[in-house]
C-alpha cells in the first residue's frame, strides 16, 4: 500500500474492515491515532501513544436512535467514479445545521463501516460532516479488497485499557 507523504498525513485516513469490525488510522498534528470499533457491540477504543505510555481509551458508539433524525436523503440522477467504483449521487439534508449538500455513495457496500451519515443507503464516498464548528470533507481516493487478519482489529498488549475519564485525568497530570 502506498503511503502519502508525511506533510500530507493529516489529510487522510486509512480504513480497514471485516464483517463486524472497523479500524480507522488517522494522522493528526499530535500523532497517529487508531480507532477500533466492534460494530454489533457498540464498543470502540482509541489507541494512542502518549510518549511515556500507550493507551486504549474505551469509548461507546452512539446508538442509532441518537442520530436517527439528523439527516434526510433524496436520491438524485447521476453518478461519479471514486477509486474506480461507480457511486450514486444523493442530496443530504443536515436538519441540525439546516444545510443541504450533494454527496455520493456506493450502493453495494454497507454504510455500517462509516457511521458519519446515519441512514445513508450505502457507503459514503464523497461527503461532508459538521464537527467541532467546522465542515470536514471526505473523499474516497483508493480502495483495495483483500483479507485483513482479525488480530489487526485487536488491542495490542502494549496498550493499557483506560476510560475516557482516566484519559482526561492522565492529561491533567
Amino acid at each position: 500500500m502506498h503511503s502519502p507523504e508525511a506533510k500530507d498525513s493529516i489529510n487522510y485516513q486509512i480504513i480497514y474492515t471485516n464483517d463486524s469490525m472497523v479500524r480507522i488510522e488517522s494522522f493528526t498534528p499530535i500523532g497517529k491515532q487508531i480507532y477500533i470499533e466492534h460494530i454489533p457491540k457498540n464498543r470502540a477504543y482509541i489507541l494512542m501513544d502518549l510518549g511515556h505510555k500507550q493507551v486504549a481509551i474505551q469509548t461507546y458508539t452512539e446508538p442509532d436512535s441518537v442520530n436517527q433524525d439528523k439527516y434526510a436523503f433524496k436520491p438524485k440522477f447521476g453518478s461519479k467514479k471514486f477509486a474506480g467504483q461507480k457511486a450514486k449521487k444523493i442530496e443530504v439534508i443536515n436538519k441540525v445545521q439546516d444545510t443541504t449538500m450533494t454527496m455520493y455513495y456506493l450502493p453495494d457496500i454497507s454504510p455500517k463501516y462509516i457511521n458519519a451519515l446515519e441512514g445513508i443507503p450505502g457507503l459514503p464516498t464523497k461527503y461532508s460532516v459538521y464537527s467541532g464548528g467546522l465542515w470536514i470533507n471526505y473523499e474516497l481516493k483508493s480502495m483495495e479488497e483483500r483479507a485483513v487478519p482479525k488480530d489487526y482489529f485487536g488491542i495490542p498488549n502494549t496498550h493499557e485499557i483506560i476510560t475516557l475519564d482516566e484519559f482526561i485525568e492522565l492529561l491533567k497530570n
